[in-house]
Protein backbone atom coordinates (compact mmCIF):
# COMPACT_ATOMS: atom_id res chain seq x y z
CA UNK A 1 0.00 0.00 0.00
CA UNK A 2 2.58 2.37 0.82
CA UNK A 3 4.66 1.87 -2.66
CA UNK A 4 1.89 3.06 -4.53
CA UNK A 5 1.39 5.52 -2.48
CA UNK A 6 4.88 6.45 -3.27
CA UNK A 7 3.81 5.60 -6.88
CA UNK A 8 0.69 8.28 -7.13
CA UNK A 9 3.04 11.09 -5.29
CA UNK A 10 5.85 10.66 -8.02
CA UNK A 11 3.69 11.08 -10.69
CA UNK A 12 0.98 13.82 -9.69
CA UNK A 13 4.59 16.15 -9.50
CA UNK A 14 5.21 15.40 -13.38
CA UNK A 15 3.19 17.57 -15.74
CA UNK A 16 2.35 15.22 -18.35
CA UNK A 17 2.22 11.56 -17.45
CA UNK A 18 2.45 8.44 -20.00
CA UNK A 19 -0.08 5.61 -20.05
CA UNK A 20 2.38 3.82 -18.69
CA UNK A 21 2.67 5.53 -15.58
CA UNK A 22 -0.48 6.00 -14.79
CA UNK A 23 -1.65 2.58 -15.68
CA UNK A 24 1.12 1.38 -12.67
CA UNK A 25 -0.21 4.29 -10.43
CA UNK A 26 -3.72 2.61 -10.36
CA UNK A 27 -2.81 -0.49 -10.76
CA UNK A 28 -4.74 -1.00 -14.04
CA UNK A 29 -3.33 -2.21 -17.36
CA UNK A 30 -2.66 0.38 -20.21
CA UNK A 31 -5.18 -0.67 -22.34
CA UNK A 32 -7.42 -0.27 -19.27
CA UNK A 33 -6.83 3.43 -19.03
CA UNK A 34 -6.69 4.17 -22.49
CA UNK A 35 -10.14 2.46 -23.10
CA UNK A 36 -11.24 4.27 -20.15
CA UNK A 37 -10.11 8.27 -21.34
CA UNK A 38 -11.69 6.95 -24.78
CA UNK A 39 -14.93 6.30 -22.71
CA UNK A 40 -14.99 2.45 -24.56
CA UNK A 41 -18.22 0.48 -23.29
CA UNK A 42 -15.92 -2.87 -22.06
CA UNK A 43 -14.79 -0.46 -19.34
CA UNK A 44 -17.42 0.05 -15.96
CA UNK A 45 -18.71 3.35 -15.42
CA UNK A 46 -16.69 3.14 -11.64
CA UNK A 47 -12.76 2.03 -13.11
CA UNK A 48 -13.46 5.45 -15.56
CA UNK A 49 -14.35 7.54 -13.31
CA UNK A 50 -11.07 6.73 -11.31
CA UNK A 51 -8.99 6.61 -14.64
CA UNK A 52 -10.56 10.39 -15.67
CA UNK A 53 -10.30 11.77 -11.76
CA UNK A 54 -6.90 10.53 -11.80
CA UNK A 55 -5.92 12.01 -15.15
CA UNK A 56 -7.37 15.43 -14.34
CA UNK A 57 -5.58 15.36 -10.98
CA UNK A 58 -2.19 14.40 -12.98
CA UNK A 59 -2.91 17.23 -15.49
CA UNK A 60 -2.48 14.33 -17.96
CA UNK A 61 -2.82 15.55 -22.13
CA UNK A 62 -3.04 12.94 -24.53
CA UNK A 63 -0.18 12.78 -26.98
CA UNK A 64 -2.01 13.27 -30.34
CA UNK A 65 1.10 12.88 -32.21
CA UNK A 66 1.45 9.51 -31.17
CA UNK A 67 -2.12 8.73 -31.50
CA UNK A 68 -1.85 9.92 -35.21
CA UNK A 69 1.02 7.59 -35.62
CA UNK A 70 -1.32 4.50 -34.06
CA UNK A 71 -4.06 5.52 -37.02
CA UNK A 72 -1.57 6.03 -39.63
CA UNK A 73 -2.91 10.01 -40.26
CA UNK A 74 -2.71 13.55 -37.98
CA UNK A 75 -5.45 15.24 -39.75
CA UNK A 76 -2.72 18.16 -40.08
CA UNK A 77 -2.09 19.98 -43.17
CA UNK A 78 1.28 22.16 -43.86
CA UNK A 79 1.06 25.54 -45.43
CA UNK A 80 4.36 27.30 -46.46
CA UNK A 81 3.48 30.92 -47.85
CA UNK A 82 6.62 33.53 -48.93
CA UNK A 83 5.49 36.33 -46.39
CA UNK A 84 2.57 36.96 -43.62
CA UNK A 85 3.21 40.24 -44.33
CA UNK A 86 1.62 40.47 -47.78
CA UNK A 87 -2.71 41.05 -47.79
CA UNK A 88 -2.73 38.26 -50.40
CA UNK A 89 -1.16 35.59 -48.58
CA UNK A 90 -3.04 36.12 -45.61
CA UNK A 91 -6.04 36.13 -46.85
CA UNK A 92 -5.16 32.79 -48.60
CA UNK A 93 -4.28 31.51 -45.20
CA UNK A 94 -7.22 32.38 -43.97
CA UNK A 95 -9.04 30.40 -46.87
CA UNK A 96 -7.00 27.45 -46.62
CA UNK A 97 -7.87 27.37 -42.42
CA UNK A 98 -11.37 27.86 -42.53
CA UNK A 99 -11.80 24.86 -44.67
CA UNK A 100 -9.88 22.47 -42.97
CA UNK A 101 -11.75 23.91 -39.80
CA UNK A 102 -14.73 22.75 -41.50
CA UNK A 103 -13.45 19.44 -42.49
CA UNK A 104 -11.86 18.42 -38.95
CA UNK A 105 -8.32 18.85 -40.12
CA UNK A 106 -5.75 21.65 -38.56
CA UNK A 107 -2.92 23.41 -40.23
CA UNK A 108 0.51 24.07 -39.48
CA UNK A 109 1.79 27.47 -41.20
CA UNK A 110 5.67 28.16 -41.61
CA UNK A 111 7.30 31.46 -43.57
CA UNK A 112 10.09 30.79 -46.06
CA UNK A 113 10.84 34.82 -46.17
CA UNK A 114 10.95 34.09 -49.71
CA UNK A 115 14.55 31.65 -49.08
CA UNK A 116 14.54 28.28 -50.33
CA UNK A 117 16.81 27.17 -47.75
CA UNK A 118 13.99 27.69 -44.88
CA UNK A 119 11.36 26.69 -47.29
CA UNK A 120 13.40 23.21 -47.78
CA UNK A 121 13.97 23.10 -43.75
CA UNK A 122 10.47 23.49 -43.11
CA UNK A 123 9.57 20.98 -45.91
CA UNK A 124 11.70 18.21 -44.49
CA UNK A 125 10.37 19.20 -40.94
CA UNK A 126 6.31 18.65 -42.06
CA UNK A 127 7.27 15.46 -44.42
CA UNK A 128 8.73 13.28 -41.30
CA UNK A 129 5.10 12.37 -40.47
CA UNK A 130 4.09 15.92 -38.65
CA UNK A 131 1.25 15.86 -41.89
CA UNK A 132 -0.86 14.36 -44.10
CA UNK A 133 -0.26 16.59 -47.23
CA UNK A 134 1.52 20.55 -47.93
CA UNK A 135 0.15 23.94 -49.30
CA UNK A 136 2.97 25.62 -50.40
CA UNK A 137 3.40 28.85 -52.53
CA UNK A 138 7.19 28.78 -53.66
CA UNK A 139 9.78 31.07 -52.66
CA UNK A 140 11.23 33.14 -55.07
CA UNK A 141 14.70 32.18 -54.70
CA UNK A 142 13.43 28.53 -55.54
CA UNK A 143 11.31 29.93 -58.89
CA UNK A 144 14.35 32.17 -59.71
CA UNK A 145 17.29 29.28 -59.48
CA UNK A 146 14.78 26.62 -61.00
CA UNK A 147 15.71 24.52 -58.32
CA UNK A 148 12.90 22.07 -56.61
CA UNK A 149 14.76 19.18 -55.59
CA UNK A 150 13.26 19.50 -51.93
CA UNK A 151 9.75 19.72 -53.38
CA UNK A 152 10.75 16.61 -55.51
CA UNK A 153 11.68 14.57 -52.25
CA UNK A 154 8.69 15.40 -50.13
CA UNK A 155 6.40 14.51 -53.43
CA UNK A 156 8.89 11.38 -54.03
CA UNK A 157 7.84 10.24 -50.14
CA UNK A 158 4.25 10.48 -51.09
CA UNK A 159 3.24 13.09 -49.50
CA UNK A 160 0.22 14.85 -51.15
CA UNK A 161 1.23 18.66 -52.81
CA UNK A 162 -0.38 21.29 -53.68
CA UNK A 163 0.59 24.52 -54.94
CA UNK A 164 -0.70 27.70 -55.39
CA UNK A 165 -0.35 31.05 -56.74
CA UNK A 166 3.40 30.85 -58.39
CA UNK A 167 3.14 27.53 -60.35
CA UNK A 168 6.29 25.40 -61.76
CA UNK A 169 6.46 22.82 -64.01
CA UNK A 170 6.34 20.38 -61.49
CA UNK A 171 5.22 17.07 -62.17
CA UNK A 172 2.63 14.82 -59.63
CA UNK A 173 0.76 17.54 -57.88
CA UNK A 174 -2.20 19.59 -57.91
CA UNK A 175 -2.08 23.16 -58.45
CA UNK A 176 -4.02 26.37 -58.00
CA UNK A 177 -4.16 29.49 -59.84
CA UNK A 178 -5.42 32.76 -61.80
CA UNK A 179 -5.15 33.13 -65.37
CA UNK A 180 -2.56 35.90 -64.99
CA UNK A 181 -2.56 36.65 -69.09
CA UNK A 182 -6.44 37.57 -69.02
CA UNK A 183 -6.52 39.98 -65.91
CA UNK A 184 -3.52 41.93 -67.04
CA UNK A 185 -4.74 42.20 -70.46
CA UNK A 186 -8.79 43.04 -69.87
CA UNK A 187 -7.04 45.51 -66.88
CA UNK A 188 -4.39 46.84 -69.65
CA UNK A 189 -7.71 47.44 -71.67
CA UNK A 190 -9.98 49.16 -69.45
CA UNK A 191 -7.18 51.56 -69.06
CA UNK A 192 -7.27 52.51 -72.80
CA UNK A 193 -10.83 51.82 -74.02
CA UNK A 194 -12.34 53.31 -70.78
CA UNK A 195 -9.84 55.98 -69.52
CA UNK A 196 -8.77 56.88 -72.93
CA UNK A 197 -4.61 55.96 -71.87
CA UNK A 198 -2.35 56.80 -75.14
CA UNK A 199 1.02 56.02 -72.93
CA UNK A 200 -0.04 53.23 -70.26
CA UNK A 201 3.29 52.09 -68.35
CA UNK A 202 3.37 48.92 -66.35
CA UNK A 203 5.43 48.88 -62.78
CA UNK A 204 6.59 45.45 -61.62
CA UNK A 205 8.41 44.23 -58.10
CA UNK A 206 7.72 40.11 -60.11
CA UNK A 207 9.01 39.99 -63.64
CA UNK A 208 11.28 37.91 -62.52
CA UNK A 209 8.60 35.43 -61.71
CA UNK A 210 6.54 33.39 -63.92
CA UNK A 211 2.94 34.73 -63.42
CA UNK A 212 4.75 38.24 -63.46
CA UNK A 213 6.05 37.33 -66.89
CA UNK A 214 2.09 36.33 -67.92
CA UNK A 215 1.04 39.57 -66.58
CA UNK A 216 3.44 41.53 -68.92
CA UNK A 217 2.62 39.70 -71.26
CA UNK A 218 -1.11 39.92 -70.97
CA UNK A 219 0.16 44.31 -70.82
CA UNK A 220 2.00 44.64 -73.97
CA UNK A 221 -0.77 42.40 -75.93
CA UNK A 222 -3.20 44.42 -74.96
CA UNK A 223 -0.85 47.49 -76.04
CA UNK A 224 -0.46 46.19 -79.29
CA UNK A 225 -3.96 45.33 -79.82
CA UNK A 226 -4.54 49.17 -80.01
CA UNK A 227 -1.45 50.52 -81.77
CA UNK A 228 0.16 51.72 -78.99
CA UNK A 229 3.64 51.56 -78.59
CA UNK A 230 5.43 48.67 -76.27
CA UNK A 231 8.80 50.57 -75.88
CA UNK A 232 9.94 51.63 -72.34
CA UNK A 233 6.40 50.52 -71.64
CA UNK A 234 7.60 47.96 -68.81
CA UNK A 235 9.41 49.34 -65.01
CA UNK A 236 10.45 46.63 -63.49
CA UNK A 237 12.74 46.17 -60.66
CA UNK A 238 14.04 43.92 -57.76
CA UNK A 239 13.63 46.41 -55.00
CA UNK A 240 11.43 49.00 -54.14
CA UNK A 241 14.55 51.15 -53.91
CA UNK A 242 15.32 50.46 -57.54
CA UNK A 243 11.95 50.93 -58.62
CA UNK A 244 11.48 54.14 -57.28
CA UNK A 245 14.80 55.33 -59.10
CA UNK A 246 13.35 53.89 -62.36
CA UNK A 247 9.29 55.17 -61.75
CA UNK A 248 10.27 58.65 -60.40
CA UNK A 249 12.28 60.35 -63.59
CA UNK A 250 9.14 58.89 -66.21
CA UNK A 251 6.41 60.28 -64.09
CA UNK A 252 8.30 63.81 -64.42
CA UNK A 253 8.26 63.52 -67.91
CA UNK A 254 4.60 64.35 -67.38
CA UNK A 255 3.27 62.37 -70.11
CA UNK A 256 2.08 59.00 -68.42
CA UNK A 257 -1.73 59.19 -68.37
CA UNK A 258 -1.96 55.29 -67.45
CA UNK A 259 -0.48 53.11 -64.77
CA UNK A 260 -0.64 49.06 -64.82
CA UNK A 261 0.61 47.32 -61.87
CA UNK A 262 1.50 44.35 -61.79
CA UNK A 263 1.51 43.55 -58.03
CA UNK A 264 0.66 45.18 -54.83
CA UNK A 265 4.00 47.24 -53.71
CA UNK A 266 5.25 48.32 -57.16
CA UNK A 267 1.66 49.65 -57.74
CA UNK A 268 1.27 51.19 -53.98
CA UNK A 269 5.09 52.91 -54.32
CA UNK A 270 4.47 54.00 -58.04
CA UNK A 271 0.67 55.94 -56.18
CA UNK A 272 2.73 57.56 -53.74
CA UNK A 273 5.65 58.68 -55.63
CA UNK A 274 2.91 60.75 -58.41
CA UNK A 275 1.16 61.98 -54.85
CA UNK A 276 3.78 64.07 -54.44
CA UNK A 277 4.62 65.16 -58.07
CA UNK A 278 3.08 67.85 -60.27
CA UNK A 279 1.91 65.61 -63.03
CA UNK A 280 -1.32 65.13 -65.01
CA UNK A 281 -4.03 63.02 -63.72
CA UNK A 282 -3.22 59.69 -64.01
CA UNK A 283 -5.10 56.20 -64.42
CA UNK A 284 -4.21 53.09 -62.12
CA UNK A 285 -5.40 49.33 -62.32
CA UNK A 286 -3.77 46.66 -60.93
CA UNK A 287 -3.11 43.78 -58.95
CA UNK A 288 -3.98 45.02 -55.26
CA UNK A 289 -4.76 42.72 -52.22
CA UNK A 290 -3.87 45.65 -49.93
CA UNK A 291 -6.80 47.56 -48.85
CA UNK A 292 -5.11 51.16 -48.04
CA UNK A 293 -5.03 51.65 -51.31
CA UNK A 294 -7.24 49.63 -52.50
CA UNK A 295 -10.01 52.71 -51.67
CA UNK A 296 -8.54 55.02 -54.08
CA UNK A 297 -11.17 56.35 -56.76
CA UNK A 298 -8.68 56.49 -59.64
CA UNK A 299 -8.03 53.03 -58.95
CA UNK A 300 -10.05 49.92 -60.22
CA UNK A 301 -8.39 46.32 -58.79
CA UNK A 302 -8.07 43.11 -60.01
CA UNK A 303 -9.38 41.16 -57.36
CA UNK A 304 -7.25 37.38 -57.02
CA UNK A 305 -9.99 36.11 -54.64
CA UNK A 306 -7.24 35.15 -52.47
CA UNK A 307 -9.44 33.53 -49.97
CA UNK A 308 -11.52 31.18 -52.26
CA UNK A 309 -7.78 30.21 -54.00
CA UNK A 310 -6.78 28.94 -49.99
CA UNK A 311 -9.91 26.78 -49.91
CA UNK A 312 -9.79 25.21 -53.43
CA UNK A 313 -5.96 24.66 -52.43
CA UNK A 314 -7.15 22.81 -49.26
CA UNK A 315 -10.07 21.02 -51.24
CA UNK A 316 -7.87 19.71 -53.30
CA UNK A 317 -4.85 18.45 -50.79
CA UNK A 318 -8.03 16.62 -48.94
CA UNK A 319 -9.01 15.17 -52.00
CA UNK A 320 -5.51 14.20 -52.63
CA UNK A 321 -4.95 12.62 -49.45
CA UNK A 322 -8.20 10.43 -49.96
CA UNK A 323 -7.08 9.06 -53.53
CA UNK A 324 -3.23 8.41 -53.63
CA UNK A 325 -3.91 5.87 -56.19
CA UNK A 326 -3.85 8.03 -59.39
CA UNK A 327 -1.70 9.70 -62.26
CA UNK A 328 -3.72 12.35 -62.62
CA UNK A 329 -3.32 16.12 -61.74
CA UNK A 330 -5.29 18.64 -61.57
CA UNK A 331 -5.13 22.32 -62.06
CA UNK A 332 -7.92 24.43 -60.66
CA UNK A 333 -7.77 28.27 -62.09
CA UNK A 334 -10.01 30.62 -59.76
CA UNK A 335 -11.77 33.39 -61.24
CA UNK A 336 -10.33 37.08 -60.95
CA UNK A 337 -12.64 40.15 -60.24
CA UNK A 338 -12.47 43.88 -62.09
CA UNK A 339 -13.69 46.18 -59.06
Amino acid sequence: MGTKRKKRAKIMIQTRPTLSQMSKALDLSISTVSKSLSDSPEISISTKNKVREFARKCNYRPNSFAASLRRGYTKNIGLIIPSVLNPFYAKVLVGVEKYLDENGYKLITSISNESAEKEAKYLSVLGSGYVDGVIICVSKETEITNKYKHIDTLIGQGTPLVLFDRISDLKRCDSVRIDDYKASFEATEYLIVNKDCKKPIMVSLINQLQHGKLRAKGFTDALKKYNISTENSIIDATTIEELISKVKPVLQENNIDGIFGANDLALAQTMDIERNLNTIKIAYTGFCNNSKIAWNPALRIINQNAKKMGEEAAKLVIQRIKITNTTEFYTRTIRTEFV
